[in-house]
């Protein structure tokens, strides 16, 4: 199920952190019929969420606004954001070399590579092809040559550049890029359903020493930070990015794309394009059809989400027909004192849970294609932790977990068979979705 959100900078109460929505769309300025239709479609495509925001109010909301996706590659654009905020404090440089800030990998970088700069490398183009963690197959098997090119001669979309960044950013501020989001921008903008928990550092020493940092996030979420970008980094009052960054890290600096061309450009970690009416849009994107989108000239963000936890996915030009339906539906100004009412979705109901000890399922369960995952305790409760983040795990009875946000059950079974002990495997319904997940104890 997909969910859609539209939210307009206007008339949102940033004093209560509460969205607003419109108490009729006919007031809004859009087509009740067109905006039907773009919900249609929308599940028709197989999506999880979508949220519209038009001048700060919600105009369509469709899914579960509140559950945590994962947000793939917008993380970047969430480390762009902080990285603007320590260039502005002279914390960091943009021309800074690799070699002056003290970068490496165990691959080590020749001194060519080492002289990449900190821009270079925000703008993806540090001319560094080397193995990346959470690269899939296809960007690890289009890497050109090493050293086919010198840094910033041409633009490749690399995760190296991006994750040796969080590194960049980790050492040049003594700091934790997921605490200073927390502090810095999930909290002054009043985020709902972000927390620490839901992020996680993927290492794969094997390749590189960088590691790639995930976060799980809500729609709802991801919308103010689209907002925030929408209203020149300040919120309620506050400068939260500078606007000079907003500005400069939206606007293309590359437009060299290859095989990204028709996405128009590229700014620092923000792809930069135009709508089919010929207006600025920019966007943080991740795979499978998670978008934050936004529309100056419209005032408007779209926040798309898809359930990549099970594979479920929107094409690019699927997507890109979405937001042309959902930018035409709008046929009027809205009318100058529109009803509002508050704006509550209702979050997934997690199931009672089972208050009995479950510590003999404690350790780590081999998964065929998913690998290693552990099952650990803390003062919150069990936790199932994977290689996409960390998921409270509620018992729903002595044999069944129900991880909140992955919303798969895990059933655990004994055996006698050491083959299976602490291993996994996937039941599947006949449409080829996951039912459950069994761990062998």
């Amino acid at each position: 199920m997909l969910s859609l959100c539209f939210i307009s900078h206007s008339s949102f109460s940033q004093d209560k952190n509460q969205w607003m929505e419109y108490a009729s769309v006919l007031e809004s300025g859009f087509s009740s019929e067109k905006l039907d239709s773009v919900t249609s479609r929308f599940n028709d495509l197989g999506g999880a969420a979508l949220l519209v925001v038009s001048e700060g109010k919600v105009v369509l909301s469709v899914g579960d606004n509140t559950r945590r996706f994962m947000t793939h590659s917008i993380r970047k654009s969430f480390l762009s954001a902080l990285i603007g905020i320590e260039v502005d404090k002279g914390n960091l440089d943009l021309d800074s070399s690799l070699e002056s800030m003290g970068i490496d990998d165990v691959n080590p970088l020749t001194p060519t590579e080492k002289s990449a700069t900190l821009r270079d490398l925000l703008s993806a183009r540090s001319g560094i092809y080397l193995p990346s963690a959470y690269s899939p197959r296809s960007m690890m098997n289009n890497l050109p040559e090493r050293g086919s090119v010198r840094p910033g001669e041409k633009w490749l979309y690399n995760n190296w550049d991006f994750n040796a960044l969080v590194t960049i950013y980790n050492q040049a501020t003594g700091r934790d890029f997921f605490d200073d989001f927390d502090e810095k921008i999930a909290a002054p903008i009043g985020m709902q359903e972000f927390r620490l928990m839901d992020t996680y550092y993927r290492y794969e020493k094997d390749r590189s020493a960088h590691p790639a940092y995930l976060l799980n996030m809500s729609a709802r979420d991801m919308a103010r930070f689209g907002l925030l970008y929408l209203n020149g980094g300040k919120w309620n009052g506050k400068q939260v990015i500078p606007a000079s960054w907003v500005e400069k890290s939206t606007s293309i600096i590359s437009s060299d794309l290859g095989a990204f061309i028709e996405r128009g450009g590229y700014g620092y970690l923000w792809w930069v394009s135009e709508t089919h009416q010929g207006k600025k849009m920019y966007y943080a994107s991740g795979l499978g059809g998670h978008r934050i989108i936004v529309l100056p000239e419209d005032d408007m963000v779209i926040v798309s989400r898809s359930n990549t936890y099970e594979n479920r996915m929107i094409r690019e030009n699927d997507l890109e027909d979405l937001v042309g339906s959902i930018i035409d539906a709008k046929v009027s100004e809205p009318i100058t004192k529109p009803r509002l009412k508050e704006y509550n979705p209702s979050p997934s109901v997690l199931p009672n849970q089972y208050t009995g000890s479950m510590d003999q399922y404690l350790g780590a369960y081999e998964h065929p294609f998913l690998g290693m995952m552990e099952i650990t305790k803390s003062d919150s409760g069990y936790v199932l932790k994977n290689n996409i983040g960390n998921f409270r795990l509620f018992a729903l009875d002595k044999e069944y977990f129900y991880p909140e946000d992955l919303e798969i059950k895990v059933r655990m079974m004994k055996t006698e068979d050491p083959d299976k002990k602490h291993k996994m495997e996937s039941v599947f319904n006949k449409d080829r979705t996951m039912k459950e997940v069994i761990c062998f104890y």
